[in-house]
């Protein structure tokens, strides 16, 4: 009720047949945040199919890319509990997991320190993740140079396009 008060689109998404791992969605907004502000909310357009199925967002600070990747785990989610999604227009197929790879803010570092915890996170997610899945990652590997930070995440995007897997 909020959202349509605030004039923001919400869409009954066609649910699409696994085997085509589809997830196409215009107009696309984080609805936690056009709750939140006054101004009008910036939708985006994306799709994952056979011609790009992982994106990689770069931009400066407060550029958006924190917001649009969680709108498409909350448009992911929302699809799966029946719920309407907030997009013009979206067709999705159920993921059979959805991974992230968020930062924790957690102190659990002193065993492995903080990259080694990332890494080990990152590893629970390979250990689950099939081409059914969508995985979302967000400042991964920010711990680290940007030389290590640029091989281990060339070696991570490698495994997920080989899984398969929406990223």
């Amino acid at each position: 009720r909020a959202l349509k008060a605030k004039n923001c689109p919400l869409t009954v998404p066609d649910l699409r047949p696994i085997a085509e791992r589809a997830f196409s969605a215009k107009g696309l907004y984080n609805p936690c945040v056009a709750l939140k502000i006054d101004d009008d909310i910036v939708p985006n357009d994306i799709v994952f199919d056979e011609k790009a199925s992982i994106y990689v967002l770069t931009g400066p600070n407060r550029g958006g890319k924190s917001v649009i990747t969680c709108a498409v785990g909350l448009a992911q989610v929302m699809l799966q509990l029946g719920m309407f999604v907030p997009a013009k227009d979206a067709q999705i197929t159920i993921a059979d997991g959805i991974f992230t790879h968020f930062p924790t803010g957690a102190d659990d570092t002193i065993d492995k320190g903080r990259l080694g915890e990332e890494c080990a996170r990152l590893g629970e997610i390979f250990d689950c993740v099939t081409a059914n899945s969508l995985v979302l990652l967000d400042e991964s590997l920010s711990s680290t140079g940007s030389y290590e930070a640029s091989y281990i995440a060339a070696e991570v995007l490698g495994g997920l396009a080989h899984v398969g897997c929406r990223c």
